[in-house]
């Protein structure tokens, strides 16, 4: 357990004392820089954390204010910025909330849990069409956002999660603070609109305007630009970055077991390094680009980095069914990173359209992209929604980042999910099985729409063998095994995703080994030793087919609306080819037995004629349509 913040007096029991206000100590005497407070602390605790963010951990992302309401009294203001029906506004999420709500969150099998930037907000942005609920819109990076709660609420989070096991992870934002200065200015035009001191000094940032990213700028031109018109911190002044480091260390002695940096690709990688070193736990970073060349530097600076080049891959193969041998052309070049296995891998944030958007809506998708995220090198992350299925309204814009629809507020808790067990499945199948943890990843086949490989653990010979495929028919192949497997001929290999399909490991093949596996449409397998995993057999929700049969010709397509989500009347589904004229969609979004009405169209353009079509959800209903 790290000691606790230089600015607590004693250790307190949590259960024998009330809250405690303290004052905080003023940063080292610097030139111009008034003295700071540190964030007020609650209650100390002997409560001791799991231990720093490591390989191994899977994280669990959450956007605070979208989580849970467990204070409606910090709501509103009075600033104009709560309006619960509109995404871009407060909602009412606050750490209270999260707190009540650990318990699902431990129970889903992750290890960690990161949370929105803590500090007080600029309550609305410049323009006044956004609040500052995400906690990039920094005034006071010292005192708590009286949106989430108090500093003692905090510390009841942190002090709660720890005895639940879990690790607690901050988001910093040492990059920016909101939008003050006018672009290019050196002075604030107002002196009520201003950041909070010592920050409220024009000379303590760049004025160089706002970032282009338009392909033509250079590193030194993102280090110094603002961000989307915020405010970028000097970090290269020295009472910046003391300030900086000295308030995070605050934060992070509540009880903080690893931080994710935002915009870490704005900030000089060197000021990152000393930025790890000075608050003593592990960082990673928000490096916003699909460039391995690019990304794989900030590990050399940061314990990891977030895995911009694997997600942009991996959602692309698993949402759309692109050729699969992108993800061999992905991994050949994980020698170019300190350390693969410390990489922060997603399928979904906050910054991009929900996986089920891009996937339309199909959930064996969804999960085949999930046991591959959870089977691959990295640390997982997990964002908020995801188990319950969370697909952002279907809304798929992402310019310059992603719609708010990604950001909608977490309405189910419902532990039996289809995908919540799912993922609660694939925590306990990493927590038994430690290749699928540190293990080295290599590769064992890949062609256009069937990937596999290895992860083992070469101290001890334990392996882990997974397939995947993004075909809409089921897949066989014989897999020569690794030169380097322990695995020897006879080896019983059940995946532990759906334990009825098993595979022996045969003589022959280029290394004398092979395993022949046959996996069904859109599935990832995670072969294991027999033995290794208790049985399992995956649940899905009724599911709803409509097939329409109908010769569209060369070149054309078949789309469905209707009127109960994930159909709509304004844009259709996509339906996929079965069999010759014959094209189908299917969903599992739909409670069995709810009636809905559907129609067909050419093209997503001409209506098929007749009346509306009657569907009961569960069921198979086939259409023979005329346009």
């Amino acid at each position: 357990m790290r000691s606790r913040p230089r600015w607590l007096r004693g250790a307190l029991s949590l259960a024998a004392t009330a809250a405690l206000a303290l004052s905080g100590a003023a940063l080292a005497p610097a030139a111009s820089a008034e003295a700071s407070t540190a964030p007020a602390a609650a209650v100390a605790s002997t409560i001791p954390s799991p231990g720093p963010l490591a390989q191994g951990d899977v994280i669990y992302q959450v956007l605070v204010d979208r989580f849970a309401d467990g204070d409606t009294s910090n709501n509103d203001t009075g600033n104009g910025e709560y309006n619960p029906s509109d995404l871009g506004f407060y909602h009412g999420g606050d750490w209270k909330g999260l707190t009540d709500k650990l318990d699902y969150i431990a129970n889903l099998g992750v290890t960690a849990i990161w949370i929105s930037p803590v500090s007080e907000q600029q309550p609305l942005s410049k323009d006044g069409n956004e609040a500052s609920y995400h906690g990039y819109f920094t005034r006071d990076f010292a005192t708590p956002n009286e949106h989430f709660g108090s500093a003692e609420e905090l510390q009841q989070l942190i002090d709660t999660a720890h005895s639940k096991g879990l690790k607690m992870i901050l988001d910093v934002v040492p990059n920016h603070t909101a939008d003050y200065l006018d672009a290019y200015a050196t002075e604030y035009s107002s002196d009520s609109y201003q950041p909070a001191q010592p920050l409220n000094n024009a000379a303590y940032f760049h004025h160089n305007g706002d970032c282009r990213f338009d392909g033509t700028e250079t590193q030194d031109q993102i280090e110094n630009c603002d961000l989307g018109g915020l405010d970028d911190l000097d970090q290269s002044n020295q009472v910046v970055s003391d300030y900086l480091v000295n308030t995070y260390r605050d934060w992070i002695d509540m009880g903080f077991d690893g931080v994710r940096v935002d915009a870490a690709r704005s900030i000089p990688k060197t000021w990152l390094q000393t930025f790890e070193q000075e608050i003593g736990v592990p960082s990673f970073g928000e490096v916003f680009v699909g460039d391995v060349d690019y990304v794989a530097d900030y590990e050399n600076y940061e314990w990891g980095t977030l895995d911009f080049p694997y997600f942009f891959t991996t959602r692309e193969v698993f949402s759309a069914d692109t050729d699969m041998t992108a993800l061999s052309t992905l991994f050949a070049q994980d020698y170019k990173y300190a350390n693969p296995n410390q990489l922060e891998t997603f399928i979904d944030n906050h910054d991009r359209a929900r996986f089920l958007t891009w996937a339309n809506d199909d959930y064996q998708r969804l999960r085949s992209a999930l046991a591959f995220l959870m089977s691959t090198r990295g640390v997982p992350v997990i964002y908020y929604g995801t188990e319950q299925a969370m697909d952002g309204n279907g809304n798929g814009n992402e310019v310059p980042i992603a719609n708010k629809d990604n950001r909608q507020d977490m309405t189910s808790f419902d532990e039996s999910a289809t995908i919540y067990t799912y993922i609660q499945r694939l925590n306990t199948v990493r927590a038994a099985v430690p290749a699928l943890q540190t293990g080295t990843q290599r590769e064992m086949w890949s062609d256009s729409s069937f990937y596999s490989f290895s992860r083992r653990d070469d101290s001890t010979g334990l392996e882990s063998i997974t397939t995947s495929t993004n075909s809409w028919d089921s897949q066989t192949r014989t897999i020569p095994l690794r030169a380097e497997s322990s695995l020897s001929v006879g080896t019983v290999l059940v995946d532990a995703m759906n334990t009825s399909n098993t595979t022996t490991v045969t003589a022959g093949g280029i290394t004398g080994k092979q395993i022949t596996v046959t996996i069904p449409e859109h599935s990832t397998a995670i072969f294991v030793q027999q033995g290794t995993v208790s049985a399992y057999t995956p649940t899905t929700n009724p599911t709803t087919v409509v097939r329409v049969h109908y010769d569209a010709g060369w070149g054309n397509s078949i789309a469905i609306r209707g009127n109960a989500y994930p159909f709509t009347w304004d844009a259709g589904r996509g339906a996929h080819t079965v069999s010759n004229d014959v094209w189908e969609y299917r969903t599992e979004r739909i409670p069995e037995n709810q009636t809905f009405e559907v129609k067909a169209l050419l093209n997503d353009e001409v209506w098929q004629t007749g009346g509306n079509i009657t569907v009961t959800g569960g069921s198979t209903v086939d259409i023979y349509p005329n346009f």
